[in-house]
């Protein structure tokens, strides 16, 4: 490629990479070319040919220097390499890099457009750095934008800045740093603690820099419910009738702690209507929230719609890639006044799902949004953009519309709600009847999903008779909950650790790692053993607060308050000695760890109780095929078997059973959960080959089908031909009309110069 370019602009993601490139091409249809499986586009605009790739994701990743030496630790000195050295997964980075490294040649410009936070900035960095001419970083331009849309585009593309974000790529290059130098070696002293038993050639064990606080949470929660013991108490409910409907009611004690007392009490009202001694009315209101960040809006999509942080992230990630919203990784509450809030709303207006609530915000004198306290001089909050879109998919459909209403909500007036609290007295005993009206919708109009219930009482006056019937019930003090992805997300937030880009990755990570399982999480026998084992010989590692204070420093990078050498030499003073005295107890430390790595396997393959015996049923690879299969443990006294995928991740569900087997053939048969390759996960039972199938096709059925189909394509077939043909004969014509036009200006020059002559 010989051609000069004005500029090359680098991408973070291909999705991204289309539409910059669409959005920056004055006729809107950018040049796609493609060289070696990889594509780009030439975009034109004022008068400049300009390039624009992208990279996917991380091209470049950190490795230790000293390669040769894998499995010695404690080690300091790391190197940023291409991702498809050091992970053959990542082998379709390789073609990126050599190509952009070829097209960087014949550029003057280049311009980092990668998502501006610390991972964009760190991306973009690096491929400026190790693919681009020499120094190209020091002269490469960055643009800053939080919306995929044409206004944020070209806003950024016409007002460039004029450096790279160097404060944003020194925090991001550290984090990255610190993280790989905490996590190697810690994993490499911990699988080396169990390789030095003997009891097991190898086991990936891994702990992280934020991942031992956070799995320490779940420890300590888990200590907590299994210590808790439960007191019981006692609570008075009951309803009353008022004409033709009834109404619950509640004792003025919530919990009476003894049963003796409590019996007391329905002696005294059993039987006794309830007199009316006082109905106190309270009206309140309830603000619009503040518009949506990460955080609000993860916790508001687990609590709505039961989807995890990770998941949130993902979908809102690719509805930004899509122009409908703003970056989702903000912590900001804040719409800062550049944000031209009533041209989003016009948008709005034109969809018919939101065009009644679209209209009304509109019709408001002042368009004056909630604030929130936090802030981010990067992003705005998550907004949506008032690009609409075309397709989602269902989930996708769900988020977009969450963060739509939000959006509206925020410019709506309060909430008003009136709560009435009755007061009944029976033989000097007190109970409660309460009420709930929503005067004025306000704001959950715009956003149902806060919507109170609502509990509309009849006209009550004082001393009016109450009938009613009440019992006595038995409780008992409720342990601690179990913490689920988001709850634990929010308490690693409280706590400071992690950010808000990566807490969700984190969670995801002790899953994969078999640490915890289930939504109400559980910490395995493993996630104990590991914090067990790091809290006795080396319980800085589960420290939350030498966390923060890491996260603390490398955020002062970010601020320009501390530079990358000094948190790195910080590192290296704290893990050094926690390392060194690791070591010296290895095999110690390994004993505690192997018997649970060995119990996890086990349980790793259990998937439950034999039908035919007392035996378990597990998973079982055969050594003459290879092949797996489900079988019992009593073999060869209990033969009992079944054939399961060759491919895919097997979870056993545990305590269910399939209902139909129960049904059918009365045996519990344990139920499974499958993710095979290419399709969605699924549930299924041991027994699935008895299950019924899906009626098959008759041979009618199917050469119906086939004559359709054949239909079908002749159909298609002389449509084309006739297109064809029109084609043929408009060609035809055309050429005749040129013939007859050359003959008549032929005719005429003759003419012409018969005359002159």
């Amino acid at each position: 490629m010989a051609t000069t370019y004005s500029k090359l602009i680098i991408c973070e993601k291909p999705t991204a990479c289309v539409k910059i490139s669409k959005i920056l091409d004055e006729s809107g249809k950018p040049k796609k070319l493609i060289e070696n499986k990889v594509t780009f586009y030439q975009a034109r605009r004022n008068n400049e040919d300009i390039l624009i790739v992208s990279g996917i994701g991380h091209l470049f990743t950190v490795e230790r220097q000293d390669e040769e030496n894998k499995w010695e630790y404690p080690f300091w000195d790391t190197k940023w390499i291409a991702s498809y050295i050091k992970d053959k997964k990542a082998k379709h980075t390789k073609p990126f890099i050599e190509f952009i490294e070829k097209l960087s040649k014949n550029c003057k410009t280049f311009i980092n457009a990668c998502d501006y936070d610390l991972e964009g900035s760190t991306i973009g960095y690096n491929i400026l750095k190790f693919c681009c001419p020499p120094k190209s970083d020091e002269t490469a331009k960055r643009m800053k934008f939080s919306t995929l849309t044409q206004k944020g585009i070209l806003n950024a593309y016409d007002n460039l800045l004029p450096s790279l974000d160097y404060n944003l790529i020194e925090a991001g290059l550290t984090r990255h740093e610190v993280d790989f130098i905490y996590g190697i070696n810690l994993s490499i002293a911990l699988v080396s603690a169990v390789k030095s038993t003997d009891l097991l050639k190898f086991y990936l064990l891994s702990i992280g820099r934020v991942q031992g606080p956070t799995l320490t949470f779940i420890e300590e929660r888990e200590r907590k419910i299994q210590s808790f013991v439960p007191k019981p108490y006692w609570t008075i409910e009951g309803k009353a009738k008022i004409g033709t409907k009834k109404f619950e009611i509640e004792y003025s004690s919530k919990r009476i702690k003894y049963k003796k007392e409590a019996e007391k009490i329905i002696s005294e009202c059993k039987g006794k209507d309830g007199e009316i001694t006082n109905i106190e009315e309270r009206e309140m209101s309830r603000k619009p929230p503040a518009p949506f960040n990460l955080s609000h809006l993860q916790t508001d999509s687990y609590n709505y719609f039961g989807y995890t942080p990770s998941q949130t992230l993902k979908i809102s990630e690719r509805l930004y890639l899509s122009g409908l919203i703003s970056y989702p990784r903000t912590s900001n509450e804040i719409i800062p006044p550049d944000i031209d809030v009533k041209t989003i709303l016009n948008s709005l207006e034109k969809s018919t799902k939101f065009s009644t609530h679209a209209n009304k915000i509109l019709s408001l004198k002042q368009l004056v949004p909630t604030q929130g306290k936090k802030t981010d001089p990067a992003h705005p909050p998550v907004l949506p953009t008032g690009d609409l879109p075309k397709t989602l998919s269902s989930v996708e459909e769900k988020i977009y519309e969450l963060i739509v209403r939000r959006f509206f909500a925020i410019f709506a007036d309060p909430a008003k709600i009136k709560s009435i609290k009755t007061h009944i007295a029976v033989n000097g005993h007190t109970f409660y009847l309460r009420g709930r009206q929503i005067l004025e919708e306000g704001w959950l109009e715009f956003y149902p999903y806060s919507k109170t219930k609502e509990i509309l009482l009849p006209k009550l006056t004082i001393g009016q008779k109450i009938p009613f019937n009440i019992n006595l019930n038995e409780k008992f003090d409720s342990s601690p909950s179990r913490l689920n992805p988001n709850s634990l997300r929010k308490l690693m937030e409280k706590h400071e650790i992690g950010t808000k880009a990566t807490r969700a990755n984190i969670i995801d990570i002790l899953y994969q790692r078999g640490y915890i399982w289930g939504k109400s999480i559980e910490i395995t026998d493993l996630g104990q053993e590991v914090v067990r084992t790091l809290r006795n010989y080396c319980p800085d590692i589960l420290s939350t607060s030498l966390t923060r204070q890491l996260e603390n420093e490398m955020d002062e990078i970010e601020q320009e308050k501390r530079n990358r050498e000094d948190v790195l030499l910080s590192v290296r003073r704290t893990l050094g000695p926690i390392l060194d005295d690791f070591k010296k107890k290895e095999k110690e430390i390994g004993e505690f760890l192997a018997e649970s790595v060995i119990t996890t396997l086990r349980e790793k393959r259990l998937i439950g109780k034999c039908t035919k015996c007392d035996g378990e049923l597990r998973i079982i690879r055969s050594k003459t095929t290879k092949k797996r299969f489900i079988g019992c443990s009593n073999y060869p006294d209990c033969t009992n078997s079944f054939p399961v995928a060759q491919k895919g991740k097997i979870t056993p569900i545990r305590d269910k059973f399939c209902k139909y087997c129960y049904e059918t053939f009365n045996i519990k048969y344990p139920m499974l959960n499958l993710r095979l390759p290419g399709r969605r996960p699924f549930n299924t039972c041991v027994n699935w080959t008895q299950h019924p199938k899906k009626p098959a096709k008759s041979k009618k059925q199917v050469k119906d089908k086939e004559k359709e189909t054949e239909k079908d394509k002749t159909a298609e077939e002389m449509v084309k031909k006739t297109e064809k043909g029109k084609k043929e004969k408009e060609s035809k014509e055309n050429k005749k009309t040129k013939k007859s036009k050359k003959a008549k200006k032929t005719k005429k020059s003759n003419k012409k110069s018969k005359t002159k002559q």
